[in-house]
C-alpha cells in the first residue's frame, strides 16, 4: 500500500512536469506569433516591397533597352529577305528585289519553262504532291538560281507550273484588280485575246496565247 501511494505521488510529480512543459512551449509558441505580428510591417517594407522596388528596376531596364532596340528588330525584319514568298503581299515582295520587279517564284518558275512550253498537259496535268510541296519550301527559302534546270533539280515541267498556279491563288490579293481595270482594258492585244475568248475557236485561242508567252519570256 505503501508502494502505491509513492507511485502515485510520482505519477503526480509527471504530470504537474508535463503539464508546466506544456504550458511553457504554448507561451514561446504565443510568444512568437505575436512577435512575427508585430513585425509583419517591418519585414514587408524591409524583404517584400524591396523585392518588388527590385523588379520594377528589372522590368524598367528591360522596357528601357526594348525600347530602343524595337526599331532596329523591326527594320531587320521588315528587310529580311529570308521571308516567306508564299502568302506574301505582291508589291512588299517585288519591292525588296533591286536587279527586277518581278516576283521571285514567278522568275523561277518561268526560267525553268522556258524550255519545255510544250509540255503535253502544261497547267493541266497535276504534279506530285510531295514535289510540289519540297519546291515550294526551296522557293520560300529562296535556293533556287535562275539559271538552274529541271533535270538538276529534280522536277518534271509540272511541279513548276503547278507551284505557279499556287502562288498566284495564295496571294492576299487578286492579281487583276478593279483598280487596275482601265489599264488593263487600255491594253489592246488583251482586249484582242479576250474577243477571240468568246467569238474565236479554243485552239485560236491557245496558238495566240503560246506565241505571246514565247514572245515575252524566250527573247
Amino acid at each position: 500500500m505503501a508502494n502505491f501511494d509513492e507511485r502515485c505521488r510520482e505519477l503526480e510529480d509527471i504530470r504537474s512536469d508535463c503539464e508546466q512543459s506544456r504550458t511553457l512551449a504554448r507561451d514561446i509558441y504565443a510568444t512568437e506569433v505575436y512577435r512575427f505580428a508585430s513585425e509583419e510591417h517591418s519585414i514587408t517594407e524591409d524583404l517584400f516591397h524591396q523585392y518588388l522596388l527590385e523588379n520594377q528596376h528589372f522590368y524598367n531596364e528591360i522596357s528601357n533597352y526594348l525600347s530602343t532596340k524595337m526599331p532596329e528588330i523591326d527594320n531587320r525584319l521588315e528587310n529580311d529577305d529570308s521571308i516567306r514568298v508564299f502568302g506574301l503581299d505582291l508589291q512588299k515582295h517585288c519591292s525588296k528585289r533591286f536587279d527586277t520587279h518581278l516576283a521571285y517564284p514567278i522568275e523561277i518558275c518561268i526560267c525553268l519553262l522556258k524550255a519545255h512550253l510544250r509540255e503535253e498537259g502544261l497547267f493541266r496535268i497535276a504534279c506530285s504532291q510531295i514535289k510540289q510541296k519540297k519546291f515550294v519550301a526551296e522557293l520560300d527559302l529562296q535556293s533556287i538560281d535562275k539559271t538552274a534546270n529541271l533535270n538538276e533539280l529534280g522536277y518534271d515541267a509540272h511541279v513548276p507550273a503547278a507551284t505557279l498556279k499556287q502562288y498566284l491563288r495564295e496571294l492576299p490579293d487578286c492579281l487583276l484588280t478593279s483598280a487596275l481595270l482601265p489599264q488593263w482594258n487600255s491594253i489592246p492585244s488583251i482586249r484582242f485575246v479576250f474577243l477571240l475568248l468568246f467569238f474565236s475557236k479554243k485552239k485560236t485561242l491557245i496558238l495566240v496565247l503560246n506565241k505571246a508567252v514565247c514572245r515575252r519570256f524566250l527573247n
